[in-house]
């Protein structure tokens, strides 16, 4: 669905996350309805059931981590993507539920990966909201 490149401002509920590299959204089918008829071997119909959008935050951590999110916590993700004026200016909001946080050592460069699920009000409105630009 999209990707961000160093956002302007990543913020959980309360929390800012600095130094965030990538935001990546992503939607994943994950019933589908098939239907084939007798007339060949090919697909004729086919329709995403249910869906399920995912979050992945990417953070560069220069120092100790003792504040992770913790997994189960609900709360807004606000990320704010700035193109260098007001008019590009946007904001990238769901409620989300922390599903994993993993990290990645590299020589002295160490990021964290928190992985959310993004929770819709209902179920048939998009859970992802996009203001501005």
């Amino acid at each position: 669905m999209m990707l961000v490149i160093r956002p302007a401002r990543v913020r959980f509920g309360s929390d800012d996350w600095d130094d965030v590299l990538r935001v990546a959204i992503e939607s994943l089918s994950v019933e589908v309805a098939e239907e084939w008829d007798d007339e060949g071997p090919n697909l004729m119909y086919a329709d995403s059931t249910r869906r399920k959008t995912t979050v992945r935050v990417i953070q560069e951590l220069d120092g100790d981590d003792l504040l992770d999110p913790e997994i189960g916590d609900e709360a807004t993700l606000h990320v704010e993507v700035d193109r260098g004026n007001d008019s590009d200016a946007r904001v990238v909001s769901c409620t989300a539920m922390v599903q994993s946080v993993s990290y990645s050592l590299s020589g002295s460069r160490s990021s964290r990966e928190i992985r959310l699920i993004a929770v819709s009000s209902r179920g048939d409105v998009e859970p992802v909201n996009v203001v501005g630009g």
